[in-house]
Order: structure tokens, then sequence, then C-alpha cells
């Protein structure tokens, strides 16, 4: 694929995945994609075929920077964990609001789609998570007594959910500032040592 084509493409599906994050899946048309991406119709259907492969494509976007992520980390048994979260900060702060609630409506209207996005996405997530546990646990920075499952669990929603809490949008946060909030807690607590009693 040549790097024009590539680019086009891009940004078609970048265009899709914002507006039906901001407007909803349905009240988004193959004009509006188009016209948001600066591109024809005909140009839209040249590379996705209709609009449930556009849709898929437009929301498995985040499980393909994740597996390009994992690409790009592949090389390195040991990932520099302080490192390796902040890539994955980068690829999570870029995602639109709205995102979760554009998702349950794939869910309703595309279900076979919503199910392909959702393994996909969990397949990156759990590499993720043993490439980023891993190196901490061979960095000797994994807490002893840590249950790896809860810690799973903890990363899967970060990574799928911290953009759609209303509450954190309503403090006027920026993505950026929440993840870094959370990835702080995930690694330092949230309580500092007592003072010993007088």
């Amino acid at each position: 694929m040549s790097e024009v084509v590539r680019t086009t493409r891009q940004r078609i599906l970048l265009a899709a995945r914002d507006l039906m994050a901001i407007r909803g899946v349905r009240r988004v048309s193959m004009d509006d994609v188009a016209g948001a991406a600066g591109v024809t119709r005909v140009t839209v259907y040249r590379h996705f075929g209709d609009r449930e492969n556009l849709v898929r494509a437009a929301f498995g976007n985040l499980a393909e920077s994740l597996e390009n992520l994992i690409a790009e980390l592949a090389d390195d048994p040991r990932p520099d964990v302080d490192a390796f979260l902040a890539r994955i900060g980068e690829v999570m702060t870029a995602l639109p609001a709205g995102l979760q609630a554009a998702m349950a409506e794939v869910e309703r209207v595309y279900p076979q789609v919503y199910a392909q996005v959702r393994e996909r996405e969990r397949r990156a997530i759990a590499a993720l998570f043993d490439a980023l546990y891993s190196g901490a646990e061979a960095q000797g920075r994994i807490r002893p007594g840590l249950k790896r499952e809860v810690v799973e669990i903890l990363f899967w929603e970060v990574v799928t959910g911290f953009l759609d809490y209303p509450a954190l949008q309503d403090q006027g946060l920026s993505p950026a500032q929440v993840y870094r909030t959370i990835v702080d807690v995930l690694l330092n607590g949230m309580l500092v040592g007592a003072d010993p009693p007088a």
C-alpha cells in the first residue's frame, strides 16, 4: 500500500471514528465522513466498500494502534515500564471522548462488528499487559502480594474506559492529565507513608 493510500485511509478512519464518537454511529453519513476527511464519497467507498466495513475499521483503529505499539516494543525483552506506559498514554489520549458510548451503539447496530472489534482489542490489551507486567517483573517493580488477575482487570479498565467517565470530564482535566494521574496511582499507590505516632 502506497503512503498516499495509507494516509488517505487513515484520514478517513479517524474522521469516521471521531464523528461517530461525537454524533453517534447512526447519525453520521458516508458524505459526512468524506467531508471531514477531505475526500469524495467515492473515495470512502473505494477504501471500505460499505458502511459496515468502515465502522469495523474505524472502531478497530484502537486495536490497530495497540498492535503497532506491541510490534514496536517486541524487540525489547525488558521494556522500560515508564516509557511503555507513556507510549500507551499517547495512544489513549488521542482517542475522542464519547468513544465508549459510540461502541455501545455499535453493539446494538452491528453486533458482529462489535464482537470482532472487542475481541481484537482484548487480544491487543492482553499482549500489552503481558509485556508490561513481564517488564516490570524483570525490573523488580511489582509489589509482592499483588494478584496479577486483579491488576490485569484494572489495566483493562484504564486502557478501555478512562476517557468516558463523565465525572472526570466535568473536572476540566485533559485526557493526558487524567492518564498521568491514573498511571501515577498505579505505579506509586495513593497513600504516602503515615507519620509515626508522637
